[in-house]
């Protein structure tokens, strides 16, 4: 019940049409209790507890990522569809044990990556996948946040690349309909030193070779003081087409050196309608089944790489993804 699990619980409350929200669950009995009382919901102190006690039709899984695996094999066991944020997991390993539990019990399973719920980038699909722009040929995004997180986040975060460029490694696969067969990547440390004590960044940029032949290149950064800044263009043979960052509000104060735009603060309010959309996409998922918005396999295929992106800027070479499942 930290911020995303508290974002989700609050969209599933308003959702009255589609669902209703029965209760939470975590071990800071503070989360937990505050949740429960503006929500009016129950409260638990752990998932078990929560799962064995409720009758649910779904359930929302917004735990630190290390806590996966565990948390997922307890949903699938009771055969409780869900919705798992991103990453899908900090390694290959325990990916693909996320996968393999999922296909045994055969639950309805859900990755939050919420993008793909955006109105932009949702449009912006459609283009690509009509012909609008004619074959793709390069994917360039841009993810930058206006401060780090915690110290204790970025320990056990996974990096730059499984953190925050996950979601842009993802949209990337997810425009250009092919594999990545290669990547190149690099970051450094220039502003916050706390990132390089646990091999990490605070700004990179990996390049992309699809197994199309098409490239893409990923830059993130945590360095953005001027504000939460979110890019994506896709060129094509006939065309291109690309999402801008929404901002705040439509003023601009325009003076002898230009326009002065205000960008979104934080992805919370770039993304306030992606999320409510995510989760309503979800409910129709439970209620009326058919093929996973964002399946498991999904999330792995990004995760994969993001991993290789990460041992590509700490070893310092151009990383070969063949068809061999590999752990990391």
């Amino acid at each position: 019940m930290g911020r995303i699990g508290y974002l989700h619980a609050a969209n599933i409350r308003a959702s009255t049409e589609k669902a209703e929200l029965i209760a939470v669950a975590d071990p800071i009995e503070k989360l937990a209790g505050a949740a429960a009382k503006r929500l009016g919901c129950r409260k638990y102190e752990t998932p078990t507890e929560m799962l064995n006690e409720e009758s649910l039709d779904g359930v929302v899984i917004a735990t630190p990522t290390q806590m996966h695996r565990e948390h997922v094999e307890l949903a699938s066991e009771r055969n409780v569809p869900m919705l798992l944020e991103k990453p899908i997991a900090l390694s290959l390993n325990q990916a693909d044990k996320i996968v393999s539990a999922i296909r045994r019990s055969r639950v309805k399973f859900q990755l939050g990556f919420n993008r793909r719920f955006d109105l932009g980038y949702s449009k912006a699909k459609k283009m690509i996948t009509s012909g609008r722009i004619g074959k793709p040929v390069l994917v360039k995004t841009c993810a930058r946040d206006p401060q780090p997180p915690p110290e204790e986040y970025i320990r056990r975060s996974g990096g730059i690349f499984v953190d925050e460029c996950i979601h842009d490694f993802d949209i990337a696969l997810w425009f250009m309909n092919s594999r990545v067969r290669e990547v190149w990547a690099t970051g450094t440390t220039l502003v916050y030193p706390q990132f390089a004590k646990y091999d990490d960044f605070d700004n990179a940029v990996a390049v992309l070779r699809f197994r199309s032949g098409s490239l893409g290149v990923i830059e993130g950064s945590r360095t953005s003081s001027y504000g939460y800044d979110l890019r994506t263009e896709i060129l094509g043979d006939q065309g291109a087409v690309r999402v801008d960052n929404l901002r705040n509000e439509s003023t601009e104060v325009w003076r002898r050196q230009g326009a002065l735009k205000k960008p979104c603060p934080w992805f919370l309010e770039r993304f306030a309608q992606a999320y409510r959309s995510e989760i309503e996409g979800f409910c129709d998922y439970v209620l009326k089944g058919g093929d996973s918005p964002v399946s498991a396999e999904a999330g792995r295929i990004a995760l994969r790489v993001a991993l290789a992106a990460r041992e590509s800027a700490r070893k310092k070479r151009a990383i070969l993804i063949d068809d061999q499942r590999q752990t990391a």
